[in-house]
């Protein structure tokens, strides 16, 4: 049975828990999120990793007047989502996170990637590959940060 289903409330310490606790969480209540998760086989992870490297140059470079957080998370796909101790399925799961304080900068986010990344159309192709599935909140309202 997964934990989330017996209601487990906290994952086994790990060697990292004696590192000093990272900052506060910047991305505050109210402030607006893009969160994409894609979910793809083996085969187009290269490919994935190279563009996803590509993406964050390009926001590094381009975005520091007004991108909160930026994080892009990699990992195995489990068969059973709710269960982290499930077998891996093979495909690979790649979660990108970003914060802006407001819906317009989103929306300045997406002209400044379409106009200036150069690989803005080869990863909305690699997003539309066959076995690939994408889920976006395009425009989420933080309800909660812990600080």
């Amino acid at each position: 049975m997964s934990p989330l289903a017996q209601g487990a409330t906290a994952a086994e310490p790990s060697a990292r828990s004696a590192v000093a606790a990272p900052p506060a969480n910047p991305c505050e209540q109210g402030y607006h999120k893009l969160t994409i998760v894609v979910t793809t086989d083996e085969r187009n992870v290269a490919d994935g990793d190279r563009l996803w490297d590509s993406h964050r140059a390009c926001m590094k470079r381009s975005h520091k007047a007004f991108l909160v957080t930026y994080a892009l998370a990699k990992g195995p796909e489990r068969a059973d989502p709710l269960d982290p101790a499930s077998a891996p399925t093979g495909r690979t799961v790649y979660a990108l996170d970003e914060c802006y304080r407001t819906s317009a900068d989103i929306g300045r986010h997406w002209k400044k990637a379409a106009a200036e990344w150069k690989d803005f159309h080869a990863i909305v192709a690699w997003m539309r590959r066959p076995h690939t599935q994408v889920v976006t909140l395009h425009d989420g309202t933080v309800r909660g940060s812990l600080r």
